[in-house]
């Protein structure tokens, strides 16, 4: 009788299930049809006034306001976004652009309607506006910007980092520094190489950027000054002397530090040698990790100091400083003979460190060279 009970109970849980199933993928599918009926609505909407615009007649009167109050509904943000993506295809394509930063001012002012939504809602507004043309006078009114500063207050994480998008695609150099400062009091920041990659995004000149940033430097946290300068080491090289401080100052993060080594290593400065020797001369084994990253960037620095002392670094009992002391030292285009000390010394580790190095050098060279001798004779086949 237990066993009767169990197999029935086990039946019922299983009919259950199948039903649900059953009900949900009907639902699914309405709910498909249904966005796929709002897309087609717009979709019609926009083409109408694409077509208005090819023939050189102004957008219908009323045609905003439409928009305005349907994209009201995150449903038919939706469906706009995907209507636009399809749009950019013939045979709509001559006139999507113009159509697109004619809507934009619409879209723009719907950041005060959907600041007061939940979370999940604002994201997708501000990552709509992330994916917008960069406006036809460049910026965002102040007001709008503003509004977009304080969706950083959102607990999402996703749209603060579709907001961050957003100001770094449409928004003024000081609305970007607010968003991040933002953060910073509200402990909110994201991690630095999902802020690195926001900010090298930006759409405006990067100049203004970086002098905006370096402004207000001091008025952040080192977990928002980190992002900063590893964005402005990818993007300029007019930074050295602000760099060159950060690199000095022992009071600093060490990460901060870390950053300004590695902007040394990308952009030569005169002044930063003698700091990056010192930082591989430095005999306290805590401080490895700068005497690593000053090892890599003097691989672009020359003089006899350089290399005695990447000579002497390819001695470490750290194997992160002797790799990047024996590549350093192979970037100095330094052979066989010219590192006969290290290949025929006593140093074990230092010597297959240096013919590990040597010999994968070689490798590259005999494999670029093949493959300019294949293309050679690519050429030579194709001639004929």
């Amino acid at each position: 009788m237990g066993s009767e009970v169990l197999l029935y109970g086990y039946g019922i849980v299983c009919l259950s299930m199948l039903i649900y199933n059953i009900i949900y993928n009907i639902i699914m599918k309405g709910k498909d049809r249904r966005a796929e009926k709002r897309e087609q609505i717009l979709r019609k909407k926009i083409c109408i006034q694409i077509d208005r615009l090819k023939q050189g007649q102004a957008i219908e009167t009323g045609h905003f306001e439409y928009m305005r109050t349907k994209l009201s509904n995150v449903s038919y943000l939706i469906a706009f976004y995907h209507a636009m993506k399809n749009l950019q295809e013939e045979p709509y394509k001559e006139g999507f652009s113009e159509y697109g930063i004619r809507i934009q001012p619409t879209l723009i002012r719907l950041a005060v309607v959907y600041k007061e939504r939940e979370s999940m809602q604002a994201a997708y507004f501000a990552y709509v506006l992330s994916r917008l043309q960069r406006l036809e006078n460049g910026y965002i009114d102040k007001a709008t910007e503003e509004i977009l500063v304080n969706y950083m207050k959102k607990d999402s994480l996703y749209c603060r980092v579709n907001a961050l998008q957003a100001l770094c695609n449409i928004g003024t150099p000081e609305g970007v520094f607010k968003a991040l400062r933002l953060l910073d009091l509200r402990d909110g920041v994201l991690h630095d190489k999902v802020m690195t990659d926001i900010l090298l995004s930006y759409k405006g000149e990067h100049g203004e950027l970086i002098g905006c940033f370096l402004k207000h430097f001091e008025e952040v946290s080192p977990r928002v000054q980190l992002p900063v300068m590893n964005y402005i080491r990818f993007c300029s090289d007019g930074c050295r002397e602000k760099f060159y401080e950060i690199l000095i100052d022992e009071k600093r993060d060490k990460e901060l530090r870390m950053s300004a080594i590695r902007y040394f290593g990308k952009y030569y400065y005169e002044k930063a040698k003698d700091s990056l020797i010192a930082f591989v001369k430095d005999p306290d084994p805590l401080k490895w990790e700068y005497a690593a990253a000053a090892v890599s960037a003097l691989a672009f620095y020359d003089g006899e100091d350089v290399i005695d002392t990447l000579t002497g670094a390819v001695h470490s009992t750290n194997w992160y400083i002797r790799y990047n002391a024996a590549e350093s030292l192979t970037a100095h285009q330094l052979d066989y003979s010219d590192l006969i000390g290290i290949v025929g010394g006593t140093d074990r580790f230092a010597r297959e460190m240096v013919m590990y190095r040597l010999e994968e050098k070689r490798m590259e060279e005999e494999a670029v060279d093949e493959a300019k001798m294949q293309e050679g004779i690519m050429r030579q086949e194709d001639a004929l």
